[in-house]
């Protein structure tokens, strides 16, 4: 959420800081007028000055994002204080001292940004309670009992009203910090999704790519055949632009793997390198999302043979059912690998086809020959 999308919330915050303050001094210029006892006057200008000044380190926190709430020992200690203060007002003078009462519903307002709304509201009826039985008890003592309802009544309205008052702000606040992270989360974690998508598919590029040029790079070095030697070092030459192409192409975000071109490019590597090729694959059968997915297996099918095993031969079959299509890749010679997890490249293939609702296995499927399949449902 930017500053921008915040600045209503802050505008209603002042608001009610506004009204806030409004509420707590209006009683103090009215006691003021009406001559009221110096002592109360002292009682509610010191609970004032607690309740701006806690009120100011709210909002000024939440503000700065840097707010956290006040434990609940904290809290209780607030409304005790609250509570002590409304008592002694009353005390000395209960008309009076009954709007000391507005000090009891902010100190609870703390409560609702602590705690989950039914904790909230059960610590603030403890606080209620306690406070009309103080009421009641006080003013039984001091023989001003007739006071009792207008005071019980203007004391219990002004502590849920500002209690839930404030509260609600300070919720809303917690709302929209929490929505606000949770959209920071979750750009963070679109960027490392294409942090590894982008690893994944550098492996897949630079990965076949310098196996291949190592492979007819010594191919060339072992030839006697100056022409032959020549077309070899040509090819690899053709390799290396291909992946300085195909790397430009994956930075700009339009460069697609297709199954048929990874075809034809595993047979002529094959052959090149005098390993015997059994292909049955018609890329023709497959979707647009097929080709591209089964164009990576292929391609990390060959680098995994070439540069984990010593192979002879090579098969690759594609199977088109009703329901599913499967691509098995089979080399012989020993390969180290026993299953998709042990190499990072097949690890990241297992997680592409089980991501797109499919299986996939890798591993040798006998002393001499290692595996590779995979399907996708259709």
């Amino acid at each position: 959420m930017s500053e921008t999308a915040l600045e209503p919330l802050r505008r209603m915050t002042r608001r009610m800081l506004l009204f806030t303050e409004l509420i707590v001094l209006l009683p103090i210029f009215f006691l003021m007028r009406q001559g009221s006892n110096p002592y109360v006057l002292v009682v509610i200008g010191i609970g004032t000055v607690v309740i701006i000044a806690v009120r100011m380190r709210d909002t000024l926190s939440l503000m700065r994002r840097s707010w956290q709430p006040f434990p609940d020992s904290h809290v209780y200690g607030l409304s005790a204080l609250a509570l002590a203060m409304t008592g002694l007002a009353c005390a000395i003078d209960a008309g009076a001292g009954g709007f000391s009462t507005m000090f009891v519903g902010m100190a609870a307002s703390e409560f609702f940004v602590a705690r989950a709304l039914r904790d909230a509201w059960r610590r603030v009826g403890i606080v209620v309670a306690v406070e009309v039985v103080l009421l009641t008890v006080l003013l039984t003592l001091t023989g001003q009992r007739d006071l009792l309802d207008n005071v019980l009544i203007g004391s219990l309205l002004m502590t849920i009203v500002l209690a839930f008052s404030v509260g609600l702000t300070y919720r809303q606040w917690e709302g929209a910090l929490k929505l606000e992270q949770a959209r920071r989360d979750a750009a963070e974690l679109a960027a490392t999704r294409e942090r590894l998508r982008l690893a994944e598919d550098l492996h897949d590029i630079l990965g076949h790519a310098l196996e291949v040029v190592s492979l007819k790079s010594e191919l060339a070095v072992r030839l006697t055949d100056q022409e032959k030697s020549k077309a070899e070092m040509v090819e690899v030459q053709r390799l290396a632009r291909n992946a300085l192409r195909d790397v430009r192409a994956l930075a700009q975000g339009n460069r697609p793997t297709d199954f048929g071109t990874e075809l034809i490019g595993a047979r002529k590597l094959l052959d090149s390198a005098g390993i015997s090729c059994d292909f049955n694959a018609d890329p023709a059968v497959l979707t647009n999302g097929e080709r591209d997915l089964f164009g990576r297996v292929l391609r990390e099918a060959m680098t995994n043979a070439l540069r984990h095993s010593d192979p002879r031969s090579c098969g690759v079959s594609l199977v088109a059912k009703p329901n599913e299509v499967v691509l098995r890749v089979v080399n012989d010679g020993v390969a180290p690998l026993q299953s998709a997890e042990d190499g990072s490249g097949l690890a990241s293939l297992a997680r592409r086809v089980k991501e797109a609702g499919g299986s996939f296995t890798a591993g040798t499927v006998d002393p001499a020959s290692f595996e590779v399949i995979a399907s996708l449902p259709r």
